[in-house]
């Protein structure tokens, strides 16, 4: 999350400009796309992510959103890249899935 704040503030030249639940949202997008990346078996759900990013105003097309976010993925791959895929997916399954405990419902098993 440091860097996600250094980048913040180098694009905008200033201190925050995004509130901490906007930051949150970013975090827990990216975390979610990461867990499609390292869990198969998962994937976004689009409409709650959509919900999501909505209502706080998180626009993906903003470059320092964007880069945040990669930042994000990039970070929790890393961070799951020498532990089995059954393990990543109770991870993200627990935190994203329909009954998880970070955002219910932003990962879904697929069919």
């Amino acid at each position: 999350m440091m860097l996600a704040a250094a980048l913040c503030a180098a694009w905008t030249g200033q201190g925050f400009a995004y509130s901490d639940a906007q930051m949150a949202v970013m975090s827990h997008i990216g975390q979610a796309i990461a867990g499609t990346k390292i869990c198969s078996k998962v994937k976004m759900a689009e409409g709650a992510a959509a919900l999501m990013l909505a209502a706080y105003e998180v626009k993906l097309d903003d470059p320092v959103i964007a880069a945040v976010v990669r930042s994000k993925i990039s970070e929790t791959v890393d961070a799951w890249s020498d532990r089995t895929e059954a393990a990543a997916c109770a991870a993200v399954l627990a935190l994203y899935g329909p009954d998880g405990s970070n955002v219910p419902g932003l990962l879904l098993l697929k069919k």
